[in-house]
């Protein structure tokens, strides 16, 4: 009877013991990859500096939402990707939202020489700016309405958008700089405003594509392009920096404080100031 008993326990021990056990190495590469995964997925919590965006553009966002910018219209729009960029092109190239405030804009006159690639604004994410403005020619078209600029003097229309109030800030900058006589020879010859097109040697739109950036008096500015080399271009600037802080209070970034200078131009960004 003892021995049937002890065949028993046996038979039952083995029976148990027929499934495969989880060994420490599994559980170990389970941890692994679910840290893994944590590493390149933002934390769910809210960044700072997405606020920016929020207080820039209050008739769009709505809110900010950890890692994500909510639109009025209940959009979401991941601020941080997690995607790593390895160079300068490929943060002008595959931006995010946080890449686009990746550099800092000085504003003001005091501000130095831009270090190589040091170019505040230059990175935008395309999307951001379609939503707000429009996807195509068409639909920015829509929004245009037309401006003078220098009214006493040059008096020459010109057409920005009127999204973000950027037509009646415009005007407000023409007006005060028209006061200014001094000045209107870096401003009696615009470039142009809006412009659906792409930027030179690129595949991305320019800004001029959305009616809220403005070039100029061409003639008296300098541009890295037109630079003897423009593969290390050496800084020039004409533009007297009384221009700039008209701008600058009103929103406005200036191409000259930037590395790959572009001294004509100023665009729309107060998410940056």
């Amino acid at each position: 009877m003892i021995n049937n008993l002890k065949i028993i326990v046996v038979l039952l021990f083995a029976s148990s013991c027929t499934g495969t056990p989880i060994s420490k190495t599994e559980t170990n590469n389970e941890k692994t990859e679910q840290i893994n995964i944590e590493k390149k997925t933002p934390k769910d919590t809210i960044i700072p500096e997405i606020r920016k965006y929020v207080l820039a553009y209050p008739d769009f966002i709505a809110k900010d939402s950890a890692n994500y910018l909510i639109w009025k219209d209940g959009t979401k729009m991941i601020y941080d990707s997690g995607i790593e960029k390895n160079n300068y092109d490929q943060l002008l190239n595959s931006p995010d939202l946080k890449d686009q405030l990746s550099i800092k804009y000085k504003k003001g006159v005091d501000y130095n020489i831009p270090e190589i690639n040091q170019d505040p604004g230059r990175i935008r994410f395309e999307p951001f700016f379609e939503k707000m403005y429009g996807q195509n020619a068409k639909e920015v078209s829509e929004n245009l309405v037309t401006i003078y600029w220098l009214p006493s003097s040059v008096n020459q229309k010109l057409r920005v958008t009127k999204i973000n109030g950027v037509a009646e800030k415009i005007q407000a900058i023409s007006n005060e700089l028209d006061k200014l006589e001094h000045l209107h020879q870096y401003l009696d010859n615009p470039g142009g405003t809006y412009n659906w097109r792409k930027i030179s040697g690129t595949d991305r739109l320019s800004v001029h594509s959305f009616g809220i950036a403005i070039d100029i008096n061409v003639n008296k500015s300098n541009y890295w392009r037109w630079d003897k080399n423009p593969d290390s271009p050496k800084y020039q600037n004409k533009i007297p920096m009384e221009i700039v802080l008209i701008f600058e209070k009103y929103g406005f970034i200036w191409g000259g404080k930037w590395y790959h200078y572009d001294t004509m131009h100023f665009e729309y960004r107060p998410e940056l100031l």
